[in-house]
This record gives structure tokens, C-alpha cells and sequence, in this order.
């Protein structure tokens, strides 16, 4: 059976463009003028949003399949909890997407019930799954690639790479939770900890991204 709760992490408004491009690819739905794709755009996500997605979700589709994506820049804890049993066991055929800046804002408990979208998690995670492919002194290399980057005189550059920074981290959060699904591993869920306390630091640009990295080379577990 098809997972039926996604995040995409990154650009809000670029996440409603990959939900719906996975409405229409993976789920057969028209998305223009149909009333069984909803989006949902927020700055603050709160509780009050939180029971209307809810009672949305309740409500019987028009067709066969049902698409709500929430775009937020941030979420308020007690909405993520009341949203857990609908994410976890959504009426027949609905399909909810979040669409967030940073998967680090989920709480662990909203984030177990929450796949990568396949789509998004095949090209922005790529790097994630090369450095998970590499061998010890690979990685290391690759590590003190990118950390040169981050001290470019270019402006441009630096920016670059750590963004380059981040999205690492988080495609290496979301192939470890992915693999927690299957797996259970203290040393995974340590790992899974550390990268939820990372990706909030890392959106700063003061973020301690040797301390982080060389935390990450030394704890990373097989996946």
C-alpha cells in the first residue's frame, strides 16, 4: 500500500510545486481547478489551522483521491500534535503533504508518520546518498571540499556552499529516518537527534559548520 504522509523540506512555495507535481505524476489527479487538490499556504501554522486541515481530511472526496498540501514557515508545537493521528491514519485515499523549510521544525513524533516526497528526495538528497555510499576517507574528503567552499572570497560561493551545507544534513535526516522505518537502531535514533539539533543551527550563518561535521563523520551509522 502507497505511503500517504510526505514533507518536503526547503522553499515552501517550491514544496506545493512538488506536491502537486506528485499529484498529478504519481497519484492521477488533475490539479488545476479540482476540488480534491488543496493547498494551503501559512506563515504560522496553529492549532486553530490545524482542526480546519483535520475536519478537510474528514470529509469524503469528490472523486477517489484526495491531496492537501500545508505549506508553513513555522508550525506551532501543539498544532504538530494535533495533527499526528490524522497523519497517521488518514481517511481512504487522502494523501497529506507538508511543505516546510526545514524538516528540523517537525517534532520527532509528526516526523516518524512522514516520508521524504519521492520525487523531491531523489534529487535533492542525491548528495546525502553519495556521502552515505562513500568510504571513511572519502567522506572526509568530501567533508573538507565543501568546508573550503564555506570560506570562499566570493560571496556568492560561500552562500552556496552552505546551503550545499544544509541540504547534505537534511538529505541525511530524511535517508535515516527513512531507514529507521525498517530499522531499529539506538545508534540510528542518536544519530537522527544530533541531525534534528544541526539543521535549526545550520540556517545560521554564524553555525559551527566544522564542529558539525566532523560530529557528523565520527557518529554516522551504516544505513
Amino acid at each position: 500500500m502507497a505511503h500517504h504522509a510526505f514533507f518536503v523540506a526547503g522553499d515552501p512555495e517550491s514544496g506545493v510545486t512538488a506536491a502537486l507535481a506528485y499529484a498529478r505524476e504519481e497519484l492521477g489527479l488533475r490539479v488545476e481547478s479540482n476540488p480534491d487538490v488543496m493547498a494551503f499556504r501559512y506563515g504560522l501554522f496553529s492549532v486553530d489551522d490545524a482542526r480546519k486541515i483535520i475536519r478537510l481530511a474528514d470529509q469524503a472526496a469528490v472523486g477517489e483521491r484526495k491531496l492537501i498540501v500545508i505549506a508553513a514557515e513555522r508550525l506551532f508545537h501543539e498544532a504538530q500534535n494535533a495533527l499526528l493521528k490524522v497523519f497517521e491514519e488518514p481517511p481512504a485515499g487522502t494523501t497529506l503533504i507538508l511543505a516546510l523549510p526545514s524538516a528540523g521544525i517537525l517534532l520527532p513524533t509528526l516526523r516518524s508518520r512522514l516520508l521524504p516526497l519521492v520525487a523531491q528526495a531523489n534529487a535533492a538528497y542525491a548528495s546525502a546518498q553519495d556521502f552515505l555510499d562513500a568510504g571513511v576517507a572519502e567522506r572526509e574528503k568530501l567533508v573538507a571540499k565543501l568546508l573550503d567552499r564555506t570560506k570562499s572570497d566570493k560571496d556568492e560561493e560561500k552562500q552556496a556552499a552552505r546551503g550545499d551545507a544544509l541540504r547534505l544534513v537534511e538529505g541525511l535526516a530524511a535517508l535515516s529516518y527513512r531507514a529507521s522505518l525498517t530499522k531499529n537502531s539506538e545508534e540510528l535514533t542518536l544519530f537522527m537527534q544530533d541531525l534534528d539539533r544541526f539543521i535549526p543551527i545550520l540556517h545560521e550563518r554564524s553555525a559551527p559548520l566544522k564542529l558539525i561535521f566532523e560530529h557528523i563523520l565520527i557518529t554516522v551509522p551504516k544505513i
